[in-house]
């Protein structure tokens, strides 16, 4: 993004809760927030980054798992994976990939609706 300013990026991140954890939902959101942006973020331009509130809630069982990355509203890919090496060295998955300008429309849409409707909650900067 450092390179490319007209690049605009949103991504939508699982922050994760373990079983056991008792640690606030805010505490959870800000330490992987600080995690995320000192260590797994290159560069000072930002994406606009959102995460899934049900996932740090212990009273709740939704999580953000969707994968699915939109590219200049006409290319599209969904997958199955996780986006981590074990899930890619070990698991089977399944993914497509489509140029369809009318499938990325309704991709980005309904993740733009969650956002609009405070399902998705910005993560702290």
């Amino acid at each position: 993004m450092d390179e490319t300013p007209a690049l605009k990026v949103t991504l939508l991140l699982n922050v994760q809760r373990k079983k056991s954890d008792t640690t606030s939902a805010d505490h959870l959101v800000r330490r992987f927030a600080d995690r995320f942006w000192k260590e797994e973020w290159p560069g000072t331009t930002r994406p606009r980054v959102f995460y899934d509130p049900r996932s740090v809630d212990p009273d709740s069982a939704g999580v953000l798992h969707a994968k699915a990355l939109v590219v200049d509203d006409e290319t599209v890919f969904v997958t199955s994976a996780n986006l981590t090496g074990a899930a890619l060295d070990h698991n089977i998955e399944i993914g497509l990939l489509a140029r369809d300008r009318s499938l990325a429309a309704t991709v980005t849409t309904h993740f733009r609706t969650l956002i609009e409707q405070s399902l998705l909650k910005p993560l702290p900067a």
